[in-house]
């Protein structure tokens, strides 16, 4: 079988994440020596995390959200692949992709992100649409809206996760079909805690609560048990009708690494080290919400991925060229900008809690200075 030779090292990239996109452009200001680089990716766009709810409000549109990888990679002179990884054979170094021959690597960094946790909820994968992967959510978000333009029936849609992502693509829904639509809906949160937003304050909970009574979004506490056509059911034996339903629940795993032989933990996230290694493959980096960080326990959050981007880049020069390795060190409480549908967001940090207008411009403005260096 014909593999991907070259007489230069050879580091590989699987996944167009939020640490990868700041590799790629870290290794423009100090570029690698005698090695090809390759980019494995099934999207050729990438989603800036932070701007989907405004994409999804309608207060962006997909290119000023979205990191075009194809043209990234061109700019940094770097080979763009679009495919889905299958396998990895760790004797071999080689990675098994699909629709394409096998790809050889030196080094190998992971950065694939996570889907929501639905395994074990009968009709999951057949009914609803995940959050992630962003592109398939966004496909679909489409064309439910052009299929019921001008409907005159009411519509209920079902948002089941009860964290921040769930809650601000459930207002972000709720802003576009109101002020963008004349489609009349309902709205459900189903939120597996005792409370919304169970990592935050007390504050921004009780905001949050108020906010979603204010537009008449019922809060529903209950685990789904499984899922049909148009009709979802709970453990507690109740069942809810619905016409678009949202898996936002916590992070679930990719099953092909750990199906690889790599080392990971019981979610199946791959166990790295303070220096983002794999702990038993050192020539295997992981970064963002796939890897699961040995050192300290961290939250599914974008921003980690992004502090990751220079530790990452720093150990993998450091790798090629038999230097020390830097550690990751992540902050010990990080700022969250939530948003509320409409342009308005509040800011949560411990026991922080500001909310406004000016929350939201100030949001802006970060994530828009973030993707400027995306966009050559």
């Amino acid at each position: 079988m014909k593999t991907y030779l070259s007489s230069k090292n050879h580091l590989c990239l699987i996944g167009g994440g939020h640490t990868h996109v700041m590799v790629i452009r870290q290794l423009l200001a100090k570029p690698l020596r005698n090695t090809d680089i390759t980019l494995i990716s099934p999207d050729a766009h990438t989603a800036y995390s932070g701007m989907l709810p405004g994409l999804i409000a309608g207060h962006y549109s997909f290119e000023e959200c979205h990191i075009n990888l194809h043209r990234l990679c061109q700019w940094a002179g770097i080979k763009f692949v679009r495919s889905s990884v299958e396998r990895i054979n760790l004797d071999l170094q080689i990675i098994n992709c699909s629709r394409i021959p096998p790809i050889k690597y030196d080094l190998l960094s992971i950065n694939i992100g996570s889907h929501p946790a639905i395994h074990g909820i009968r009709g999951a994968e057949t009914y609803g649409h995940a959050i992630k992967p962003v592109g398939n959510f966004l496909l679909h978000w489409s064309l439910w809206l052009k299929s019921h333009a001008g409907s005159r029936r009411k519509r209920h849609i079902v948002v089941i996760g009860g964290g921040a992502g769930g809650i601000e693509v459930l207002l972000a829904m709720h802003y576009r079909l109101q002020n963008t639509t004349t489609l009349d809906a309902s709205y459900t949160l189903i939120n597996a805690d005792s409370t919304i937003l169970a990592a935050h304050n007390s504050a921004v909970q009780n905001f949050f609560i108020r906010h979603l009574q204010s537009l008449n979004i019922t809060v529903k506490n209950g685990r789904v048990a499984s899922i049909d056509r148009h009709l979802l059911h709970l453990q507690d034996g109740s069942s809810l009708e619905y016409d678009f339903a949202v898996w936002a629940t916590h992070a679930g795993a990719y099953s092909w690494p750990a199906e690889s032989g790599l080392r990971c933990n019981t979610q199946g996230f791959i166990m790295i080290n303070q220096y983002l290694q794999s702990i038993e493959h050192h020539n295997i980096f992981a970064a963002g919400d796939c890897a699961a960080f040995l050192p300290k326990a961290l939250p599914k959050a974008g921003v980690f991925a992004v502090r990751q981007g220079t530790v990452l880049s720093n150990n993998i020069i450091a790798t090629f060229t038999q230097k020390k390795l830097i550690p990751f060190e992540p902050q010990q409480r990080f700022l969250s900008l939530l948003t509320t549908g409409r342009k308005h967001a509040v800011v949560s940090r411990g026991l922080i809690f500001l909310q406004g207008k000016w929350v939201w411009h100030w949001k802006n403005y970060i994530d828009r200075k973030f993707m400027q260096h995306f966009h050559p």
